[in-house]
């Protein structure tokens, strides 16, 4: 018997993975909240059926779907996920696709404790891409099933974990990388435009990072920390001042400061020497945990 699908939710994610996995021909049923709108309702349950999918006005309407997809807004996935909770079946995998904290995929579990519960996350580039090229991670006990149904559906999923909350934590984590560089240029990008140095910066920077690839980069820059955090919260200190200078707050320049002299302080307490180099990343990261608060 082919699987029976249910789509909480048609947004703009909704509608990419919705119409993906119709595309490949799947059975999908989709609830909206906005079916029931009286303006918009009519246009929605259109593009449903325009996907290739059936609309529902009720969440009941989604009983009986054997795997049920939650892409609604992360502001109301835990409610997306109790509204169901009367029609989900014992068994049903549900796949909660938000963009949420771990703590709220974890509340999810709880409000369905008929259901096998997947923890989900879409990242990469996102719903810009086609629905067979978004990275779907997954984690729980179930994520491993859920995976090959939806890569033989036709999309990109990777198991990342066990537990539910892991791929929810791993983006999370993500988004301090990537939301922190941003952060971090556009108050560099600032403080030089003050200064009329942007392309100089530019250039420095570029060379810097296409000297590495990613994962050399991150290792090498952990580990010399915990060798030169002592030297380098002077340094620290001086970036900040420069950047107050300009004008600009310096918001990053401050975190950059409190992230260094933690350490300092830390690895001083523990009388660790100055300049001595873990040699690996997981030594680093060790180090690091091991210091006191």
């Amino acid at each position: 018997m082919s699987t029976r699908w249910g789509l909480l939710g048609f947004g703009e994610a909704g509608r990419v993975i919705g119409g993906a996995l119709a595309a490949s021909g799947a059975d999908l049923v989709v609830h909206d909240r906005l079916l029931l709108d009286a303006s918009r309702g009519r246009s929605v349950a259109a593009a449903v059926r325009a996907a290739g999918a059936r609309p529902v006005d009720d969440v009941a309407g989604l009983a009986g779907r054997d795997v049920v997809l939650s892409l609604v807004t992360p502001a109301t996935a835990l409610a997306a996920a109790e509204a169901f909770a009367p029609a989900a079946g014992d068994g049903v995998l549900y796949v909660d696709l938000n963009s949420t904290a771990p703590q709220v995929k974890e509340a999810v579990l709880g409000a369905l404790p008929g259901a096998r519960v997947v923890d989900g996350v879409m990242t990469g580039g996102g719903i810009r891409l086609d629905g067979s090229r978004i990275p779907v991670s997954l984690a729980g006990p179930d994520a491993a099933e859920a995976a090959g149904l939806l890569s033989g559906a036709g999309l990109n999923t990777a198991v990342v974990g066990d537990r539910v909350g892991a791929a929810a934590a791993l983006k999370m984590l993500r988004s301090v990388v990537v939301k922190g560089m941003e952060a971090l240029w556009t108050e560099a990008l600032l403080a030089a435009s003050e200064m009329d140095v942007v392309e100089p910066l530019l250039a420095m920077v570029e060379e810097t990072l296409d000297r590495w690839p990613t994962r050399d980069f991150a290792t090498m820059l952990v580990t010399t920390h915990v060798a030169h955090a002592g030297r380098r919260q002077v340094e620290a200190r001086m970036v900040r001042d420069t950047v107050a200078a300009t004008g600009v707050p310096p918001l990053m320049a401050a975190a950059l400061v409190a992230r260094q002299e933690r350490t300092a302080a830390g690895l001083e307490r523990t009388g660790r020497p100055p300049g001595e180099v873990p040699a690996t990343l997981a030594e680093a990261l060790e180090v690091l945990r091991g210091l006191p608060g």
